[in-house]
């Protein structure tokens, strides 16, 4: 299809109708706006020790040689501390990933000391993990196990005993803190787990906060339109917002799980099965008017000290790079955890090596020559000199 082909002023004429079946959407979102726009607080710095963590992107470390394919599993801190390294099959199975909670060279330590703690196998906390090594649905296992790991290292930032924070420090996670990956009722336990390790912490004079961080949300895609026309974030100072529940709640399809909390479960069942512990607040760190917002989890049992865990990272964000007024411990980890492609072009390596390892030298021979010459020869001729 190309312009030549289309009768624009019909295809405008439908848009436009289109536009206006839905055009009282729009309104109710300003609305909304609007009603943000009243409670917005100013943002006062704060000088505090900022740590995030974050797992190699699985797109970008995946080792393949058909049929073949390795997933890393990396998790690294912003000060460079490896927490996680793990090589994981698609053929693996849940017995096998079982090995890593248990004492040997396969045991991943967060891991171990999560379900140790919670008094758990590695596959009782999420039902996804039982699709570990049934083809095709195995990648959404991967997945779920990557999530796993990263929550596993949040706990060990907090809970493990052996670990004190030299002063105060806020702790941010990469993305919101709430998951579809562990089951209802194994959630609520960990968030339990976690506040309790806050506490230790506290009785050492340490105040450790846990916020969740990410790029970009439901509730912020709904509303950025109608924040931007009513000038909600318009200000020469950092500013946030809390988002109500039933805002956020009409700006989502998901199931209720992902939005309730301790605090926002109305039942004692609810309180009992939940996937999240964030509360939810959109922030601008950055100190003029059109500076980007960020949606922004704050642990549900701290909410009451928004205005200076907010505060904290103040520095940090506006210090931000590449991406501008975003905590720069989110970036600082981003690059740390990342396998570059040299390392990655060394592990292909690797893997040839272990497929051919019993094979006869004219099968070796033969595999090899399909391994390079068999490469996709059309995109050699876009290949610039």
């Amino acid at each position: 299809m190309t312009i030549a082909n289309l009768d624009m002023e019909a295809l405008q004429k439908k848009i436009i109708e289109a536009y206006q079946a839905d055009s009282h959407l729009l309104e109710k979102f300003r609305e909304y706006a609007r009603r943000l726009k009243d409670n917005v607080r100013p943002l006062k710095a704060y000088s505090v020790n900022a740590v995030s963590f974050v797992s190699a992107d699985g797109g970008d470390n995946r080792i393949m040689f058909d049929p073949a394919l390795i997933e890393l599993v990396r998790v690294v801190d912003s000060r460079g501390k490896e927490y996680v390294l793990d090589v994981v099959a698609s053929s693996s199975t849940l017995d096998e990933l079982e090995k890593r909670i248990q004492p040997g060279p396969q045991c991943i330590e967060p891991l171990r000391r999560l379900c140790s703690d919670l008094g758990l196998k590695l596959g009782e906390l999420s039902y996804l993990l039982k699709n570990m090594g049934q083809g095709g649905n195995s990648t959404s296992a991967l997945r779920a196990y990557r999530d796993i790991v990263e929550w596993a290292v949040l706990y060990e930032m907090v809970c493990n005993p052996h670990l004190q924070w030299g002063g105060d420090t806020i702790l941010v996670r990469d993305g919101l803190l709430r998951t579809k990956t562990f089951r209802r009722d194994i959630f609520p336990k960990i968030r339990e787990k976690i506040k309790a390790g806050i506490e230790v912490h506290a009785r050492r004079n340490v105040t450790v906060s846990l916020v969740g961080v990410a790029k970009q949300s439901a509730v912020l895609s709904k509303l950025a339109v109608a924040l931007e026309l009513e000038g909600v974030f318009h200000r020469k100072y950092p500013c946030y917002v809390e988002v109500p529940l039933d805002i956020e709640r009409d700006c989502y399809n998901y199931d209720r799980t992902w939005l309730l909390n301790y605090d926002t479960a109305e039942t004692e069942e609810e309180r009992a099965r939940f996937q999240s512990m964030g509360c939810l607040h959109l922030v601008k760190f950055g100190d003029k008017p059109g500076d980007p917002v960020w949606p922004v989890d704050i642990a549900d049992w701290q909410r009451d000290q928004a205005p200076k865990i907010l505060g904290q990272l103040i520095y940090d964000a506006q210090y931000g790079f590449p991406i501008p007024d975003y905590p720069m411990c989110i970036q600082k980890a981003h690059d740390r955890s990342r396998i570059g492609h040299i390392e990655i072009e060394i592990l292909q390596d690797m893997v040839f090596k272990g497929l051919t390892q019993n094979l006869n030298a004219d099968e070796y021979n033969r595999l090899l020559r399909f391994r390079y010459l068999s490469q996709d020869l059309k995109k050699w001729r876009y290949m610039e000199g």
